[in-house]
């Protein structure tokens, strides 16, 4: 299971709650429609199998391969006794041809350069959404935006090495419209500030290739590989849902993903005492940035984790980060607007000087309880000076958000099973969302799977979206001020959403 966050400078409030869903482990489940030979940790790889001469049932001084001593004296038939006369055994009748098994696609093994006991797999996820609304494209997703229209979601590459012997790294490469996605989710930072100004289009450029994970591993030395270490790119620990469609249990994924963190950059420690407890501490450059540019500060951000296992049907995932953030961006991609002008984007003196953030997130896995699997995740979140107040044009106030995101899942069969979500997301201060305005949003979801062959994932789903400002379907500057041509049509504040999804792994 995989770990979550922490707490912020106030703490949770008590009426979020937990509700109880299920978390997937790395992606695969015990008894999981998910094949077991997709699994995403290196843990779950078996080294190969080298046959020895005696196993293979032969030996150098074997003559023969059929296990006949070569000592042994053939055996002479007595010339003076005449053999009897045999008679000729009935031609014996052929047997029926056997009917052919259907061919089903075995996946490989994922060892490349078993000399460098370097291994490989990737897939390729593509969908089909259909959306009522005359939207171009489906707001507030974090891949599945192509409204209308057949897509290529990604297609990814992993190569990794397992640091048994000490030390191994993890490659992991993106390409497609989800790599331009993740991308441009990414603090802009060296590429340009969005939206301080209007008119700015300064972003992170607009490439169909990322590199989502690049780190090296290794034990620590004189630890009886208790202390891990992580140096490089590499996913959260934070929240249930992953970037890799693999991984989830839905085709679309939640608001607690899309405004969450991605990636980060640095070093990470990982302490295993044992098989049932993970702590794992880190140090890195904040949300989804390769590099430190939060000007002016000479704060690195912070991140803790604990990941238990207590009961076999118990999974426990806790996650803090803690750092400077800096301010101009957010990840629904939405500039900044004023409330006192509604007309423009207000241009923000200080979006480059980072201000403190604290968020915190908790995951609880059940299951499985007579195939039927629960899952919670629930989020907090609070950043100093992320707010307006008063009728300022520029943030002066703290900005708190928290969501709640829960699953159900039922396993049909080995192949099958549906899963629901519902999930809500209160921004307080409209700054997550960037409206600029107390936005609240959830999201009802249904979804049925079936794994028809050992290396194909089929999902299909059904997504209703509501929220208390009209977000969906248009140009948020309708509401918000932008300048963000966004969508066509008239602001709505619900969303239906029909989609039927297809990967390929190997």
């Amino acid at each position: 299971m995989r770990s979550k966050r922490g707490s912020s400078r106030t703490t949770l409030k008590p009426w979020l709650g937990v509700s109880l869903a299920l978390v997937l482990s790395s992606g695969l489940l015990p008894g999981s429609v998910t094949p077991s030979a997709w699994a995403d940790s290196p843990a779950l790889q078996t080294a190969p199998v080298t046959t020895s001469s005696a196993a293979s049932g032969t030996s150098s001084g074997s003559s023969s391969s059929t296990g006949q001593s070569s000592s042994s004296a053939p055996v002479v038939a007595d010339s003076s006794t005449p053999a009897p006369a045999t008679t000729p055994a009935p031609a014996a009748t052929p047997a029926p041809a056997a009917t052919a098994a259907p061919a089903t696609p075995t996946p490989l093994p994922d060892l490349l350069i078993p000399a460098a006991n370097i291994h490989f797999k990737g897939f390729i996820d593509t969908y089909a959404q259909y959306n009522p609304t005359d939207a171009s494209y489906t707001n507030f997703r974090a891949y599945d935006f192509g409204a209308n229209s057949f897509n290529l979601n990604m297609a990814q590459l992993k190569f990794w090495r397992p640091d048994d012997d000490g030390i191994g790294f993890v490659l992991r490469t993106d390409f497609g419209p989800g790599a331009m996605a993740s991308g441009q989710n990414f603090t802009p930072g060296f590429y340009g500030v969005r939206g301080t100004t209007s008119g700015n289009t300064g972003t992170m450029p607009w490439s169909m290739f990322w590199v989502e994970e690049a780190y090296i591993n290794f034990w620590i030395p004189d630890t009886n590989k208790e202390l891990e270490m992580d140096a490089g790119q590499f996913q959260t620990l934070a929240n249930f849902e992953v970037i890799q469609p693999t991984g989830n249990w839905m085709a679309s994924l939640g608001y607690t993903f899309f405004l969450g963190a991605y990636t980060h950059t640095g070093v990470r420690f990982h302490y295993a005492p044992n098989g049932s407890n993970n702590i794992y501490f880190g140090v890195n450059n904040g949300w989804n940035t390769s590099f430190q540019n939060d000007q002016g500060s000479d704060f690195q951000d912070f991140e803790l984790n604990y990941t238990g296992n207590p009961v076999s049907w118990l999974n426990l995932n806790f996650t803090g980060l803690f750092g400077p953030q800096i301010r101009n961006t957010y990840p629904g991609g939405v500039a900044f607007a004023s409330i006192s002008n509604t007309g423009a984007i207000i241009g923000n003196p200080d979006t480059s000087v980072p201000t403190w953030r604290n968020y915190g997130a908790f995951v609880v896995e059940i299951g499985p309880l007579d195939h039927l699997w629960f899952v919670t995740d629930d989020s907090y979140g609070w950043q100093a000076e992320g707010a307006e107040n008063n009728g300022s044009t520029t943030p002066n106030a703290p900005a708190t958000w928290y969501s709640s995101e829960n699953f159900v899942r039922y396993d049909i069969s080995d192949t099958m099973d549906v899963v629901a979500r519902y999930e809500v997301y209160y921004d307080l201060n409209g700054f997550m969302t960037g409206t600029g305005l107390p936005t609240a949003i959830n999201d009802e979801t249904i979804d049925f799977q079936w794994n028809f062959m050992p290396n194909v994932m089929s999902r299909i789903e059904y997504r209703h979206d509501n929220a208390n400002q009209p977000l969906f379907n248009s140009n948020l500057g309708n509401v918000t001020g932008s300048n963000n041509v966004g969508n066509h049509g008239a602001p709505i504040f619900s969303m239906d959403t029909f989609e039927v999804e297809l990967t390929y792994m190997f």
